[in-house]
């Protein structure tokens, strides 16, 4: 079985025309029937239902296609990744691909950048905005970017972080709400607002906003008007007045006309809610040159 019988194979399947296939593939049409026929052949089975392409012109894959499909799809993954691995290897110009999440501040950003241009001025960096910092991590999972500027805690075990920064909580306020004038925002303040919060599977400390919610004498439950996936959708609703919402004091909301971010003041004696920005790799591959951006971050 050859890797091309393999593309040849996925994209009949994708198109389901083996006119447009080939045209795709820069093969004539009977040379890629005969390497399906050859593939299907040493397979010991029908990848396409042969009598609808016979009977009605119809490309229909067998259920052994459609299972194969999904694996070779895999394998042409794989071997893509891994020309691309030895590639970045052996280039005698060595690229890293650097990952963040929306509303990082740039400030911080360009700094990381600039530091990792003075020290490594042979390497070309590029940079990837993610909606999330779990976007970020999942990114690194897949190889997607070599290092991601992320935040704890990190969901799966195959990564490593070391930290970077830390914050509290801000409010993030329309500004024409009454408290958008107020140089701090006492959280018991809080406590008849309607909230735009990112669902509870994609936020870092959901369960710590609720206990310092309870402890201040309310809870956000039922007051969670909408939910969303990403920071840049809440802040958005946000500024059409539909809730207010709690965002990391180190995200730069000063893009996002008609929000403004006011810091958030616990009461004596509350522990506060504190965010962790962290640079995190896969801890498999901490490479020379990984591991000293990593220092230098």
């Amino acid at each position: 079985m050859e890797l091309r019988q393999l593309r040849y194979f996925a994209e009949v399947a994708t198109a389901l025309h083996y006119g447009r296939a080939a045209e795709r593939l820069c093969v004539s049409q009977p040379a890629l029937s005969q390497q399906i026929q050859l593939l299907e052949r040493e397979l010991g089975v029908e990848l396409f239902d042969h009598q609808q392409r016979t009977r009605q012109r119809k490309v229909v894959l067998t259920a052994a296609g459609t299972a194969f499909l999904a694996d070779a799809q895999r394998l042409l993954r794989l071997s893509r990744e891994a020309i691309e691995t030895v590639r970045r290897v052996g280039a005698p110009h060595k690229t890293v691909e650097l990952g963040y999440y929306q509303l990082l501040r740039p400030d911080r950003l360009v700094g990381i950048v600039q530091r990792f241009a003075q020290h490594f001025p042979d390497v070309q960096f590029h940079l990837h905005e993610l909606p999330t910092f779990r976007a970020v991590q999942e990114a690194l999972l897949v190889e997607t970017i070599d290092l991601g500027l992320t935040l704890l805690p990190l969901l799966h075990t195959e990564l490593a972080a070391r930290p970077f920064g830390q914050g509290g909580l801000a409010v993030a306020l329309p500004a024409a709400h009454p408290l958008a004038g107020l140089p701090e925002v006492p959280l018991g303040a809080l406590a008849h607002e309607k909230w735009v919060e990112i669902s509870r599977p994609l936020h870092p400390v959901y369960d710590e906003i609720e206990h310092l919610c309870q402890q201040a004498g309310f809870s956000r439950r039922g007051a969670i008007v909408q939910e969303v996936s990403s920071l840049e959708l809440l802040s958005n609703l946000v500024s059409l007045g539909i809730g207010i919402a709690f965002v990391p004091s180190f995200f730069d909301l000063e893009r996002v006309p008609g929000v403004v971010a006011r810091p958030l003041r616990v009461p004596a004696g509350t522990a506060e809610v504190v965010l962790t920005q962290c640079v995190a790799y896969l801890a498999a591959r901490p490479g020379p040159l990984l591991q000293a951006l990593v220092a230098l971050v």
